[in-house]
């Protein structure tokens, strides 16, 4: 009996289907073969919680016979809903993949456990006879223990606090990893200006760049590794207005790549 239910199976697979894929198999003495490969990736391996992550579903046809209507899905699993879409995930029909040929699903999915995260992928033809499916993971950090301090200094290093309009002085931020037991993810320094000042120009510590215009300028992503290393980054600024209350407030925001803010600094200057 189970040898001629694997004869009738095999029989099926190469009598079934259309007429010319019947008379080429029929001609090359072949049967039709149906395999659906499904791999998974993730844009980042490691991220801070709260943030966001891309995961990739690759659908590629390693058969001999082309496959019809191919249903592609992508959802998120252990705590990491799905963002640009239903939260149950995305969804994605190709009705034609013929062999050798590949099709991608992406969708943004949110960390929002620390531990892993998880994202489940699959893919199915409409017959059901080529499938499969794969899962693939981030690592999901707490919070990093960041330590910042800015201050407002003359264009010499001196220490005034106050300043004329056209003048030009520097905003100088500290960041440290305080004590962390690692090393922390990409991370950037968001400077925010008031109206009264414009940025100029901006530095920092080894590869650190500063880019900006107006009232608000970043700067390229760095590490700090631990338990304590620190980087100073600084902003030239320049005098546009006296403002009604003389006082004017920068601040600065240290935050994930992905933009998780992990600490703010803010600091008064007079203008007079």
């Amino acid at each position: 009996m189970r040898a001629r239910l694997a004869l009738f199976v095999v029989a099926l697979a190469c009598g079934l289907g259309a007429p010319s894929a019947r008379r080429a198999a029929a001609e090359d003495g072949s049967c039709q073969k149906w395999t659906l490969d499904i791999a998974c990736t993730t844009s980042t391996p490691r991220i801070v919680v709260g943030e966001e992550f891309t995961a990739t579903v690759t659908a590629t046809n390693l058969g001999s016979s082309e496959l019809a209507n191919v249903t592609l899905r992508l959802r998120g699993d252990q705590g990491a809903p799905c963002v640009s879409g239903p939260t149950a995930g995305v969804t994605v029909l190709v009705d034609k993949l013929g062999p050798g040929e590949k099709k991608e699903l992406s969708a943004r999915f949110r960390a929002e456990t620390i531990g892993m995260a998880r994202v489940l992928g699959s893919g199915r033809d409409s017959l059901g006879w080529a499938s499969g499916s794969c899962a693939c993971s981030v690592e999901v950090v707490g919070l990093m223990a960041i330590q910042t301090d800015m201050t407002d200094k003359a264009l010499d290093g001196a220490d005034r606090g106050i300043f004329k309009v056209g003048e030009e002085f520097l905003y100088v931020l500290h960041i440290a990893n305080d004590g962390g037991t690692s090393a922390t993810p990409d991370i950037e320094a968001v400077f925010s200006l008031p109206r009264e000042l414009e940025f100029v120009s901006g530095s920092g510590d080894g590869t650190i760049k500063v880019t900006g215009s107006g009232q608000n300028a970043k700067s390229s992503p760095f590490v700090l590794g631990s338990p304590d290393q620190k980087a100073k980054i600084t902003f030239r600024v320049k005098v546009l207005a006296v403002p009604p209350s003389q006082f004017v407030k920068a601040r600065a925001t240290v935050q994930t790549t992905g933009g998780v803010m992990l600490a703010s600094d803010t600091e008064s200057t007079t203008i007079r």
